[in-house]
């Protein structure tokens, strides 16, 4: 899994189907105009995804599990959702992230043997870590207004007239 994370690192950030995709994703009209096919991105990353799907479903049916069972996910896809965002979309920062996750499951775990608390603690956390990333997110890149609370001018005015006037220092 370090070596793929390696490899789709040097992939995005070295090569030149990397800054396809990163202009593709954020603007697809620009990519277009400068001769990117959009259909064939879409469907390299498909590729790209389905095949380290597959490593990764390779490595738990050949390591932990030893056998193909219907019910071998148990929500790893909840969780590489927060190990993306936690990771900025990056693949060394995912690599990151996901040690950061798997530190959490152990420790939930261990918890939960020790002193009995649910096994839910750790996704609750896990859940609260994905809300507060989000928010500073969205509290980083926009500027919140409260509409309907500032006064607007005229009435403004009046009310600064309305209060009693300070004595000037000399």
């Amino acid at each position: 899994a370090l070596v793929a994370a390696v490899l789709v690192w040097i992939l995005m950030s070295r090569m030149l189907k990397g800054f396809e995709v990163r202009v593709l994703g954020s603007s697809p009209r620009a990519g277009r105009f400068a001769g990117f096919g959009l259909n064939r991105m879409v469907f390299f990353a498909f590729l790209l995804s389905g095949a380290l799907a597959g490593l990764a479903g390779i490595s738990e049916v050949s390591g932990a599990i030893g056998q193909l069972q219907p019910v071998i996910s148990p929500g790893y896809g909840f969780t590489a959702i927060i190990v993306a965002f936690l990771g900025r979309l990056n693949p060394l920062g995912i690599v990151a992230a996901g040690l950061v996750l798997a530190l959490t499951y152990l420790g939930g775990e261990a918890v939960q043997s020790a002193l009995g608390i649910s096994d839910k603690v750790a996704r609750v956390f896990q859940g609260m870590l994905l809300f507060f990333v989000l928010g500073c997110d969205t509290l980083i890149h926009y500027r919140i207004r409260l509409v309907g609370l500032a006064l607007t001018k005229p009435e403004g005015a009046a009310k600064l007239e309305a209060a009693p006037k300070l004595k000037e220092a000399r």
